[in-house]
Order: structure tokens, then C-alpha cells, then sequence
């Protein structure tokens, strides 16, 4: 009978502890699942500022593709001013960028060769300027693929005086390359 009684008091000390065992678990449990859902709750407010670095990378390659044809302007003029006969300036341009740049074309021959900026430029002078020496001179400056003379015209506003328009086109070397790595992100 002790033997039964001990066995019986055992049985009880058992399903006592699990008892025990299974209320601990269970706080544990509630305890988790509250930390997950506040946790949860974090991530859904962080979904905001997910969605606006997204939208904020997304816009930075858009100005990447459409400032990819951005000049420096003054540094395209001076290139050509410095292949002008003395005494010759340049008083007006009709330019137009071209295409974006490829951003998978890495090598600086690809950009040689690329149409960058086309259209014509103005020239004055004081005195006659053979233009086709000059159209050859303006081929031979770093960054032009092509430029030929259009047209010579005596001026009227300023009897003396010669203005001739050239067409020229430049390769893509005169793009800054300011936004070539936003357009790649």
C-alpha cells in the first residue's frame, strides 16, 4: 500500500509539475507574441521611410537619365575659341545635346565616338577667314567629330565685318558626367 500510496503522491508531483511547466510556457508564450506584435507594429512604421529612400533612389536615377547630356558649357566654348583665327569670336551657338550617355559604356572610346552635342555656331571676324581651313582646324579640337562651314555673310550692322556660321558636332567627352552614377543606381 505505501508502495501505491508513493506511486499515487509521485503521479501527483508529476502532473503538478507539468501543471507548473505548462503555465510558465503558456506566459512565455503570451510574453513572445506581444513582443512580436510590437515588433510588427515598429516594421509597418518603418515602412514609411522604407518607401521613401525607395522613392528617393528612384528619383535620383531619374535626374540621372535626364541630366546625363549636362555640359559645361564655357568649357565647350573655350575649346572652340581656342582653335579661332585671331580676332574672331563667337557671338551666338544653336546647340543641342544628344543622347544620353550608355552608362554600361564605360571606356572613353565609346564616348569619342557618340554624337554628344550638335548644331551650329556663330563666328565674327574683322577680316575674311578661308572656312574650310577653319572647319579643318575645328575638326582637329579635342571632343568635335564634325564641323563644317555653312555659311559666310558681310555685316550689315557693322560694315567690315564677317559672320560665319559653322555646323559643328561634338562627341559625348563634353558631357560633365556630374549624374553617370545616379543613372546607374
Amino acid at each position: 500500500m505505501r508502495i501505491g500510496l508513493l506511486a499515487v503522491l509521485l503521479a501527483v508531483l508529476l502532473i503538478g509539475a507539468a501543471f507548473a511547466w505548462n503555465q510558465f510556457s503558456q506566459q512565455q508564450l503570451v510574453a513572445e507574441q506581444a513582443r512580436s506584435t510590437q515588433l510588427l507594429g515598429q516594421i509597418g512604421r518603418m515602412r514609411d521611410v522604407s518607401s521613401a529612400l525607395e522613392a528617393q533612389s528612384e528619383l535620383n536615377a531619374f535626374r540621372g537619365e535626364a541630366m546625363g547630356s549636362d555640359l559645361v558649357w564655357s568649357g565647350v566654348l573655350d575649346r572652340v575659341r581656342g582653335a579661332l583665327p585671331p580676332e574672331t569670336s563667337v557671338v551666338g551657338f544653336d546647340l543641342t545635346p544628344g543622347a544620353v550617355p550608355d552608362p554600361a559604356a564605360t571606356d572613353k572610346d565609346a564616348a569619342k565616338k557618340a554624337v554628344g552635342l550638335t548644331g551650329t555656331l556663330t563666328v565674327d571676324s574683322p577680316n575674311a577667314i578661308d572656312l574650310g581651313a577653319l572647319s579643318r582646324t575645328l575638326r582637329g579640337v579635342d571632343g568635335v567629330l564634325a564641323a563644317d562651314g555653312n555659311a559666310n555673310i558681310a555685316s550689315q550692322q557693322s560694315p567690315g565685318r564677317y559672320t560665319y556660321t559653322i555646323d559643328i558636332t561634338f562627341n559625348q567627352t563634353v558631357y560633365s558626367g556630374r549624374f553617370a552614377k545616379e543613372a546607374t543606381k
